[in-house]
């Protein structure tokens, strides 16, 4: 009986702990000026895309959320 009664409660404490393993926070992430987290794959694509000219390079980053404009020139030069 207290062999299942302590399988029982560390069971409930490792499935109560997997939602914990789940979520990094990551101190150095890119939020964007609307609150939402910028992904750096979605800037890749972005700056990467041949069939698009600066200026629509630009906008794009911005409704990214990206709303510095100095970072905006910088990732336009990678």
């Amino acid at each position: 009986m207290r062999f299942v009664a302590k399988s029982m409660l560390a069971v409930v404490f490792i499935a109560g702990g997997c939602g914990s393993l789940a979520r990094v926070d990551f101190p150095n992430r890119l939020i964007g000026s609307d609150g939402q987290e910028i992904v750096l794959d979605d800037i890749e694509v972005i700056v990467r895309d041949s069939d698009l000219d600066d200026e629509a390079k630009r906008e794009q980053l911005r409704e990214l959320g990206i709303a510095d404009e100095i970072l905006i020139e910088v990732l336009l030069q990678l």
